[in-house]
């Protein structure tokens, strides 16, 4: 007898640490189960049950889902007043009618969710539920019952009620009048999220309000905030959480948050605005959370200081697709208001491949501590850009472009706080001594570099030797890190290459040699390349020398330039818009008082293209050609050309100033640009040294007379 009562309590015991208890007295159609988290729940299911049956004492929550209730009368509930019963859930139970009374005596009740009842019509609901014993009651769901309104006087019964929560999802009400809340003197959050509502007006809602979620539903803007007279006053003093994400809207003023005092959580996720407006932050004297993710499809202009607010703490603005490379976009105004700013989310986006900007966007963001800027089409890490950023605990590169860098002491200089960083899916092939500083991989305690093309040679053993030795957690090592070279180890785990018992070789003295001679190798080619990069320096010299040598000789300039409109046609193609527009005109007409004419700002809109040239050609003195392997590839400016040699072959070489921007690969260049170069005179755009002398040269080309003979032979 003593062993066979042990066994029975060790079984109970076994049970119990397992999480439940199965109850022998529990319906067939139910589950009924203690749990350690003191959820003492029954769920029963099966059209085949058609009453609600009774339940051990100790249940607390009943759901009733996908069973055959239909009508629940006086006493459907009735075996429910033998339990404390705190929460009841009626979902999809084909529902038609439920007595005016059958919720009176669940007095105990705390939670109630009618949840997909579709034939259940709101005013039953409405005038059963005003029944209820509500001393207790905290919380009403009504989710996805299809409904088309919401009756007026949905509450008026619950007046002296505790009613904390209402969440009513899932529906189809396009208006929403916030009187019918009024009733609720103590509501503090209210849910109305996938209802379709187009308006809503919170006239009248508790002032104890402090989270509203208006998501999913087709509001047009910003509902009214404030009262209509002349004070202002918040309808909502309370609020600290509104969620209007996955609505229609398009454009937020700048006063649209002015009454929301006590804001501190802000969710604009998955809306069609596609401008982010200065300041409008700004009227949000506690704002901590902001989440703006994948708004504008995509977003396509944040304003100066659009970011304003000395209390934002946690950023989301991922998948907006937002170019940061804008012409006009600032990136010195962006954050340079959020001083206070610790969590960033900026995952597919565009990153601006300027270093210089990359710098002055995030440099103000000395208190960041989360990073996040995977997607972003990055093929460096700049240098002075992360040192800003002291104290950084986490940093997220993942899924960008990344590759070898061997200045790992200037990119992650400073970052003495890093704890975990993530590159993972990338293109990193080696990782030695030069990648990350000593102290970074100190402080490190997570770094993930799967998912790159690892090589697996000698040149990896640093790598190998400290996978061996570190503390540091190598994520989903050794799984995801596999060599993609040599081809001889392609798919191999680089666990399996550490492990291995090859050696790589020692110094030997041969090397030193080689060494020796590839330094020698190397001077000589600096040597040479400083030669060659001086070659267009003086190219483009002789050329300004043989202008002047012709001058003095009595060659006098010509006024035929005034008989035109232009002083110059530009031929170049689309890539090289950027150098001709904020260089070259800004050169020429600006600071030389030159007028050019540029298709993309002179054409007349309405005429064909073929038109515009003909009749612009002849408004111009003579014809500039900005070459370079984007015009060579270029069908288009390969018959502009043609159309321009005609003018070469009537007025001569000297009405032709070509500009070789880039050099051109054999492989693109084709008979007719070879026979442009060898019929006029060309000039090499130089950056830095010998710019200068470029747009001289530039300038007293554009500036000599037709009809004299050549100045130059370049």
């Amino acid at each position: 007898m003593r062993i066979y009562i042990l066994f029975v309590l060790t079984v109970c015991f076994l049970n119990i640490g397992k999480g439940y208890v199965m109850q022998k007295e529990c319906h067939k159609n139910c589950k009924c189960a203690i749990r350690r988290s003191k959820k003492r729940q029954a769920v029963c299911r099966g059209r085949d049950l058609h009453y609600i049956p009774q339940f051990p004492e100790m249940i607390l929550s009943v759901i009733m889902s996908g069973t055959n209730l239909t009508n629940i009368d006086k006493n459907g509930f009735k075996n429910l007043t033998y339990i404390r019963l705190k929460e009841l859930t009626l979902d999809n139970n084909l529902i038609t009618f439920i007595h005016e009374d059958a919720f009176i005596n669940l007095k105990y009740l705390d939670s109630l969710s009618i949840v997909q009842e579709t034939n259940l019509a709101v005013n039953v609901i409405k005038v059963s539920v005003g029944k209820m014993e509500t001393r207790n009651l905290r919380s009403l769901y009504f989710k996805n019952n299809n409904w088309l309104f919401l009756p007026v006087d949905m509450f008026t019964s619950f007046s002296y009620s505790e009613i904390r929560t209402i969440g009513i999802y899932g529906n189809s009400l396009s208006e929403l009048q916030s009187a019918t809340f009024s009733p609720l003197k103590k509501l503090q959050k209210l849910y109305m999220n996938k209802n379709e509502i187009e308006h809503i007006d919170l006239k009248g809602i508790s002032k104890d309000l402090v989270d509203l979620r208006l998501n999913e539903n087709l509001l047009p803007k910003v509902p009214e905030l404030c009262t209509k007279d002349r004070r202002g006053i918040s309808l909502v003093n309370k609020l600290h959480t509104l969620d209007l994400s996955d609505n229609n809207i398009g454009d937020i003023r700048v006063q649209a948050f002015q009454c929301l005092p006590n804001l501190k959580k802000l969710l604009l996720n998955r809306i069609p605005m596609k401008r982010i407006r200065s300041n409008i932050f700004a009227s949000l004297p506690v704002l901590y959370s902001l989440q703006l993710s994948k708004i504008g499809f995509p977003l396509q202009k944040i304003d100066d200081y659009a970011f304003n607010s000395s209390t934002l703490s946690r950023l989301l603005m991922d998948v907006a697709n937002f170019h940061f490379d804008r012409e006009e976009f600032n990136p010195q105004t962006i954050f340079s208001l959020s001083p206070n700013l610790s969590f960033l989310n900026l995952d597919h986006n565009f990153f601006p491949k300027n270093e210089t900007k990359m710098q002055q966007i995030l440099s103000p963001l000395v208190r960041l501590k989360n990073l996040i800027i995977s997607s972003t089409s990055l093929f460096i890490l700049p240098k002075n850009v992360f040192p800003y950023l002291k104290s950084l605990e986490n940093l997220t590169l993942s899924s960008n472009r990344l590759s070898d860098w061997n200045d790992g002491s200037q990119i992650f200089r400073n970052m003495t706080s890093l704890r975990n960083l993530n590159l993972k899916d990338n293109f990193i092939k080696i990782i030695n001594k030069n990648t990350f500083p000593a102290a970074v991989l100190k402080s490190l305690k997570v770094l993930d570099l799967s998912y790159n093309s690892f090589v697996c040679t000698c040149d990896q053993l640093w790598f190998t030797e400290w996978i061996k030795s570190t503390k540091v957690k190598l994520l989903s090592y050794p799984t995801l890190y596999k060599c993609r070279s040599p081809p001889s180890l392609d798919g191999t785990l680089l666990q399996k290459y550490v492990n291995s018992s090859k050696e790589c070789p020692l110094w030997n003295p041969i090397y030193t040699t080689v060494i020796i001679l590839l330094l020698s190798a190397t001077v000589l080619a600096v040597i040479f390349a400083i030669i060659m990069k001086c070659q267009t320096n003086i190219k483009n010299y002789l050329y300004l020398w043989r202008i002047n040598y012709n001058r003095r000789r009595g060659y006098l300039p010509l006024q035929d330039a005034d008989d035109f409109e232009y002083h110059a046609f530009v031929v170049y193609c689309d890539a090289d818009r950027q150098w001709v527009h904020q260089k070259f005109l800004k050169k020429l007409e600006q600071d030389e008082g030159m007028k050019l004419c540029i298709h993309h700002r002179d054409f007349e809109i309405g005429e064909s293209i073929t038109a515009n040239i003909n009749n612009y050609l002849e408004k111009s003195w003579k014809v500039v050609v900005i070459l370079s392997n984007d015009f060579a590839k270029s069908e288009w400016c390969q018959w502009e050309v043609d159309v321009v040699q005609e003018r070469r072959r009537r007025q001569g070489r000297d009405v032709f100033l070509l500009i070789m921007l880039k050099n051109i690969d054999s492989k693109h260049m084709t008979n007719q640009l070879r026979a442009l170069l060898d019929s006029a005179s060309s000039l090499k755009y130089p950056m830095g040294v010998g710019e200068e002398l470029f747009w001289t040269a530039a300038v007293e080309t554009l500036r000599k007379p037709l009809g004299h003979p050549p100045t130059a032979l370049l």
